[in-house]
């Protein structure tokens, strides 16, 4: 179905990010740094950017909802309303990993090496390493927790750093050959690359799994020994 009206959704880092389109092409995208619990804030912002384009829920085609890592909350309320929203007015939904976004900027780097970096707090960043060739970008680790100091253990040269984690590695990844590091930026989701790469999952009939992706285990899992899903 070709100018589906899309809604795409990033509770999973610092700011929520609500997006509005037409396809590919971007109508409206709101940052809202959150004051009070998510779970209150998305529906009725949702709401607003729907109504302030003259649409309403109806009218959607496509809801575009980001898996993690990042929050372990931001994620679970984020994908819950998505898959809510979906699930009763039989709107398709699509999951992309966080990290999958942030790299997406990056496929006209044939030849290098991605490696995204989030502030997963505790000392630690979320990253996974990525390939370019041919403007694809290939995934070629696991998402992960680490350390600082482990991140230059997993990268291969060239190799691109970026995201809000990368000030917590610069001592340990400055002074590596082929490692470049952009200091500043890349600390959000990108509406534009949050639809592009989740209408081209739709279009590629990509499979909806939409399981979160904490990057490591929650604080119940670790101080209770419980499994949460």
């Amino acid at each position: 179905m070709l100018n589906r009206l899309v809604l795409a959704l990033d509770n999973s880092l610092d700011f929520l990010n609500i997006a509005l389109a037409r396809e590919h092409v971007l109508l409206e995208e709101r940052h809202i740094k959150p004051h009070q619990p998510p779970s209150q804030i998305i529906p009725r912002e949702v709401l607003n950017i729907l109504i302030s384009h003259g649409y309403g829920v109806d009218d959607l085609s496509l809801i575009i909802t980001t898996l993690g890592p990042g929050s372990f909350t931001g994620i679970r309320v984020g994908l819950a309303f998505c898959k809510g929203l979906a699930s009763g007015k039989s709107i398709p939904l699509i999951g992309v990993p966080t990290l999958d976004v942030l790299v997406s900027s990056f496929s006209f780097l044939r030849g290098y090496f991605l490696c995204p970096l989030l502030d997963a707090k505790k000392g630690e960043v979320f990253a996974a390493l990525y390939r370019v060739s041919h403007e694809n970008i290939e995934q070629i680790s696991d998402y992960q927790a680490l350390k600082p100091a482990e991140v230059a253990r997993m990268l291969k040269t060239p190799c691109l750093c970026f995201g809000s984690g990368v000030k917590m590695c610069v001592d340990s990844l400055s002074s590596a050959d082929g490692v470049y590091l952009i200091k500043e930026g890349f600390s959000r989701i990108s509406a534009e690359a949050l639809i592009r790469v989740g209408v081209k999952g739709a279009l590629q009939g990509r499979p909806h799994d939409l399981k979160p992706i904490y990057g490591r285990r929650s604080e119940a899992e670790i101080k209770f020994g419980v499994k949460v899903f």
